[in-house]
């Protein structure tokens, strides 16, 4: 138990270091699609599902919450293509992503974004292997 700990730490500290990396061209790209009124990630969770689902009607992520669910708001603003858009492949588990790390190993992990285009709000959440494509329109709230 220590031991998956310890290397939960470092996993947890190697993301924290990547998304400091990935941020500055993250924060330009969210910039060019906020003047353009495209594609901006506002919001992305990872990790425990239930969590997720919890933090999604709460709003509100508690410690005991926060060490199950990491917040890749920086590594998702900075996949997005020049075009617009953002794409994650099916079969791949997105902890492999720069800026992610699995922080819940075992149990069933999604990904909860919230975006906006064109001015309009939308969310979407896909599992740990799923592919997400973004923006779509059924993703409007």
């Amino acid at each position: 138990m220590e031991s998956l700990s310890a290397q939960l730490t470092e996993a947890r500290h190697a993301a924290q270091k990547a998304q400091k990396l990935l941020e500055p061209v993250s924060n330009r790209k969210k910039n060019r699609q906020l003047e353009d009124d495209g594609l901006v990630i506002t919001k992305a969770l990872y990790g425990n599902r239930k969590r997720i689902k919890e933090r999604g009607e709460s709003n509100e992520l508690h410690d005991d919450v926060a060490s199950q669910v990491l917040d890749v708001t920086i590594p998702l603003n900075f996949l997005i293509t020049d075009a617009g858009q953002l794409k994650l492949h099916n079969g791949i588990k997105k902890s492999g992503i720069m800026g992610f790390y699995d922080p819940c190993p075992g149990d069933p992990k999604l990904v909860l974004v919230e975006y906006t285009f064109h001015g309009r709000k939308h969310k979407v959440m896909a599992d740990d292997y799923d592919a997400l494509s973004i923006p779509q329109d059924i993703h409007r709230i």
